[in-house]
């Protein structure tokens, strides 16, 4: 269980009210971070698909291949479920920061949620990064909820809706 409880945050997590793909971001990140990303990826068994053109390939086993000329032609996402039902999609569009996003139809649930904080946890972990939850495409203002690496802790940070 997550410690986030379904009811406190069900109302940030409606995908009509607050966009369909909150923003997963990791910032300040080197391509080690993203090695150690795609570490992670490959040594969990998550299922995941990544194409290069039109083909599909495995996992890159070097982070600079994701931003390889090629790659950046084509923007390809790494898309991973690191549970059955919740779809995880990781954009290499800079180095500096992992931008991913998830579906909130996806989530809708106690049963849901837990699955989601623990991605959090576990790329946090993995990163030792600090991972922050933004509604869609807003990352101007300050993030929903966060993995806080130093704490260990997902925690929500709106407040009431």
């Amino acid at each position: 269980m997550s410690g986030l409880l379904w009811d406190d945050v069900k109302q940030w997590f409606d995908p009509v009210e607050n966009g369909n793909a909150p923003d997963v971001i990791v910032a300040d990140t080197t391509l080690v971070h993203w090695h150690l990303l795609l570490d992670l990826i490959r040594s969990s068994g998550w299922l995941c698909q990544y194409e290069r053109g039109d083909r599909e390939t495995a996992v890159p086993e070097f982070a600079a291949d994701l931003f390889s000329a090629d790659n950046r032609e084509q923007m390809t996402p790494l898309t991973v479920w690191p549970d059955a039902d919740l779809e995880w999609i990781i954009r290499s569009w800079a180095v500096e920061e992992i931008l991913s996003d998830v579906n909130l139809h996806q989530i809708q649930c106690q049963e849901r949620l837990d699955p989601f904080c623990r991605l959090l946890r576990t790329v946090g972990d993995a990163l030792r990064k600090d991972v922050f939850v933004h509604c869609e495409g807003d990352n101007t203002y300050p993030p929903m909820m966060t993995y806080d690496a130093a704490a260990d802790r997902v925690t929500f940070l709106a407040g009431p809706w």
